[in-house]
């Protein structure tokens, strides 16, 4: 008689249902982990002699620190191209001058938000305004009825204090369109540039900052006009699902005992915020009234 082989029901059982969980587990893909966040894209705009992404940089950690988002930053052309950004949705939180923030209020309704503005010490704040400055004495109606043999030099189509607040006085002198009223419209790029074109001789009359123009020799120039002083630009953000923005400014109000890094940062990249140390809310409404003013 032929011996029995040796049988376990319970460890032929047992065997079975371990394979079949280890069969479960080879044909069922683990759970996906959670997506990471999309970047925070913070953003502004280039100036010549300016590290603007170093300006903005602690700026874009600290959100991202307190957001527990990760960050990228962007340098854009010029303020029209930061707002163009914002408008289509590749920038989140921008650093922008006040022509860009007021570009932003033409934008539909809800398309951005608002932020805190840093808080520019008053005596500093009086210093930021524009200047028309000219190679030889003028009064404002000798500008307006000589401007067809005089050259214009500006900063730069989007720049405030050197391009739509003097733009703006001019048109009430009756100059409505400098391109077509002065011999020539020159843009130099920056507010010494600007300064440099008249006193070089390429320029018969130059706008530009008042604090730039106080700080530099022009005893061969003169002094046309002076604006009231002009309010920096709030911070701006793009309302999304992803995005809280009044919890954006909750933060960027708390940041001045958080990380002064923050304005350390944005008072490098931006002059007219002289020694500011934090930010405040925005007047919205008094802004407003200045977006009437650009073209």
């Amino acid at each position: 008689m032929k011996p029995r082989s040796p049988h376990n029901p319970r460890g032929t059982k047992c065997l079975a249902v371990g394979l079949a969980l280890a069969w479960t587990a080879l044909s069922v893909p683990a759970p996906a982990g959670a997506r990471d966040p999309e970047p925070l894209v913070v953003a502004t705009y280039a100036y010549p002699q300016r590290d603007r992404a170093a300006a903005i940089r602690p700026l874009a950690d600290y959100l991202g620190r307190q957001l527990k988002r990760p960050v990228e930053v962007r340098v854009l052309a010029s303020p029209t191209a930061l707002i163009a950004g914002m408008a289509s949705g590749e920038v989140d939180i921008a650093v922008p001058n006040l022509h860009g923030y007021l570009q932003a209020l033409r934008l539909p309704a809800g398309s951005v938000a608002t932020l805190p503005v840093p808080a520019v010490p008053p005596a500093q704040a009086q210093r930021y305004r524009a200047v028309i400055v000219s190679r030889r004495p003028l009064s404002g109606a000798t500008l307006a009825s000589d401007a067809a043999g005089l050259r214009l030099v500006l900063v730069g189509p989007d720049s405030a204090s050197g391009g739509f607040v003097p733009r703006g006085h001019l048109a009430e002198l009756g100059i409505e369109t400098p391109e077509t009223a002065f011999a020539r419209v020159d843009y130099a790029g920056s507010h010494a540039a600007s300064l440099a074109w008249l006193q070089e001789g390429r320029a018969d009359v130059a706008a530009l900052a008042a604090d730039v123009y106080d700080a530099a020799p022009h005893a061969d120039t003169h002094e046309l006009w002076r604006s009231p002083v002009i309010p920096p630009g709030p911070l701006l953000c793009r309302p999304a699902a992803h995005l809280d923005c009044a919890g954006v400014g909750a933060e960027l109000l708390a940041a001045e005992g958080h990380d002064p890094a923050v304005m350390a940062g944005l008072r490098a990249g931006w002059p007219e915020f002289g020694d500011a140390t934090r930010l405040e809310p925005a007047d919205e409404a008094a802004l407003a009234k200045l977006a009437e003013r650009i073209d």
